[in-house]
């Protein structure tokens, strides 16, 4: 026998916990008063076990730092990753890397607040990028806008950009939505990447007539499109789905997307508040 088999109890809920690295996602079934048990072989293979029928589902994170913790055998945080990798119900998150705020972020932060206090937040039109994953190391960059009145466009887009393809994708989905809405004297929201802020893209701004929002840098826990990329990444790999083609990829993005509910967008717009926490915390980080 190449390998020994041992097992450990583990609680009937996990919750998820903060570790330095990667956090993983783990989709399984768990009745309640059931106890779990996991195991781990050779094989580097990390299992569930469930004992009983399973009546629901709900989502379990933990950090690949956490998992090796609770194993009683000493196996390596590479070997646990790569088994994640392999395994076709375990998924791989990322998580988010923490701001590092210097004290000029702040103060811009801070002067942000307070300049929009009053701000009518279904005016502006929230955009930003997104990389989703397939099965491996590749994945499709996504642009994606929306305001409290709807979504306005998503795009798929290269994962290098210049200033012009910018330009172009916002000729495209962005001055059209705005033609039709002249109005509404809508504001646009942009972070300040590079080709964001280049002189080329801001002059094509001014000669459009494009109103931009004075955005502070290092503020995406401002930015109401991250809490719409939370909600589009749970539907498009929802049950531990994964895709191995771009193009069935691209086709959950835009189901998903094209089914977003105007309640979910205004009630995404109106947790823009979120500034009062800023000031209160003189521009630092808040939660997002």
């Amino acid at each position: 026998m190449l390998y020994s088999t041992t097992a450990c109890h583990i609680g009937k809920s996990l919750v998820k916990r903060v570790a330095q690295d990667e956090l993983l996602t783990v989709m399984q079934g768990i009745r309640k008063n059931t106890a779990q048990q996991y195991i781990l072989d050779g094989t580097g293979c990390y299992r569930f076990k469930l004992n009983g029928s399973v009546e629901k589902h709900q989502t379990l994170l933990k950090s690949a730092n956490q998992i090796r913790s609770e194993i009683p055998e000493n196996v390596s945080k590479d070997t646990i990753l790569r088994t994640i990798h392999r395994s076709g119900r375990l998924v791989n998150t990322p998580m988010k890397a923490a701001l590092r705020l210097q004290q000029r972020h702040k103060n811009e932060r801070l002067q942000f607040a307070r300049s929009n206090m009053a701000t009518e937040w279904n005016e502006i039109i929230f955009s930003d990028e997104k990389k989703y994953n397939l099965d491996g190391p590749d994945g499709l960059m996504v642009w994606a806008a929306f305001c409290g009145n709807g979504t306005v466009a998503l795009s798929f887009i290269g994962s290098r950009t210049t200033s012009q393809d910018y330009q172009q994708l916002l000729a495209q989905h962005l001055l059209p939505y705005l033609r039709r809405r002249r109005r509404a004297n809508m504001i646009y929201q942009q972070d300040n990447a590079s080709v964001h802020a280049s002189n080329s893209t801001l002059a094509w701004f001014a000669a459009k007539n494009v109103v931009l929002l004075d955005w502070p840098a290092c503020s995406p826990d401002l930015n109401s499109v991250e809490s719409l990329w939370s909600v589009l990444v749970r539907r498009v790999y929802a049950n531990a789905k994964q895709y191995t083609t771009v193009n069935d990829l691209k086709r959950a993005i835009r189901s998903e997307w094209d089914g977003l509910d105007k309640s979910l967008l205004q009630s995404l717009v109106g947790s823009m508040p979120n500034i009062f926490g800023v000031a209160q915390k003189q521009g630092g980080i808040t939660h997002y």
